[in-house]
């Protein structure tokens, strides 16, 4: 199998898996945030946004939008064989996946041993634990080529650090006899808020870093992976035959207006065997404009 073949079959491999996973964490989020509305109706005086108040709904809630951001570019990779994530779309799949990776250890950690039917119970299995499995699958088995940095492991942390400081507020400040939040999670029962709000941040920091260590670790690995596909004994003549072949498999998976380049590919091409990434665009671009003129001709 050339390079070039493995690109492709790895492509429909990353945008189906990553379809189906959107699909379903949609269907299933979405049931799940629905379920949490209707018990609050139902058990809190017909306020079904008190659900909010729980963290497993905000985080079930992002993970939702996360997977309707990433729903087109799954599609566009299954039509274009080249599955891409802008890095704002790679930030927030890391995020939501970061948020509901937490809810999900937090569950197992603490609330199964407390109370096993708030942690399993009803729709909790499937916010606290079918919701989280999906889109780290989606995450990890569809990443998107992005190496996440620290910077990146902090600001996958926001919607938790801000739940968290409301959460001080609400329940330490105002508190619940004064119109603010009860203290759901019983943390005034076991420890003061100096020590628990530094836990909760340290332990999200925690998950965030494996999370982006993990996903960071496949990236590397499967580039690795990819690149053995060209072998160390190809000539410069060979390499522009690959580069040329790039380029038609783009203009076959791409209109005019919305022709993707692999410049990575390219690159990693050029240095690999010693030519300028220049060298190897004449071909690529031959390639394409081949691809897109033999396309045209057949459906004259």
């Amino acid at each position: 199998m050339h390079g070039r073949e493995y690109l492709t079959v790895l492509s429909k491999k990353r945008s189906v898996t990553a379809l189906l996973c959107c699909i379903l964490t949609l269907s299933l989020a979405f049931y799940g945030v629905i379920s949490g509305v209707n018990r609050s109706i139902t058990n809190f005086n017909e306020n079904g946004f008190f659900s909010f108040i729980y963290f497993t709904m905000i985080s079930n809630t992002l993970a939702a939008l996360a997977m309707a951001f990433v729903f087109p570019f799954t599609v566009e990779g299954i039509r274009k064989k080249r599955f891409i994530l802008p890095k704002w779309a790679a930030l927030l799949h890391y995020t939501a996946a970061t948020s509901i990776a937490y809810v999900m250890i937090f569950v197992f950690m603490f609330i199964s041993w407390a109370s096993p039917e708030d942690a399993f119970g009803g729709s909790n299995i499937v916010t606290h634990v079918f919701c989280p499995v999906l889109i780290l699958v989606s995450f990890f088995q569809t990443e998107s080529g992005h190496l996440f940095t620290w910077k990146d492991r902090l600001l996958g942390i926001i919607p938790l650090s801000v739940y968290i400081v409301v959460y001080y507020i609400e329940v330490a400040l105002i508190g619940e006899e004064n119109g603010g939040w009860p203290d759901i999670y019983r943390v005034q029962t076991y420890l003061s808020p100096a020590v628990a709000i530094p836990m909760a941040i340290l332990l999200g920091f925690g998950v965030s870093t494996a999370v982006a260590l993990l996903s960071n670790y496949l990236t590397k690995k499967r580039k690795k992976k990819m690149y053995m596909f060209w072998s160390r004994d190809l000539d410069p003549v060979e390499v522009r035959i690959e580069a040329f072949g790039i380029g038609r498999m783009a203009g076959s998976c791409s209109e005019k207006n919305s022709v993707q380049i692999p410049y990575d590919i390219i690159s990693f091409l050029a240095e690999r065997y010693g030519l300028q990434t220049e060298e190897l665009m004449k071909p690529f671009l031959k390639g394409l404009v081949t691809e897109q003129n033999d396309r045209k001709d057949h459906f004259k």
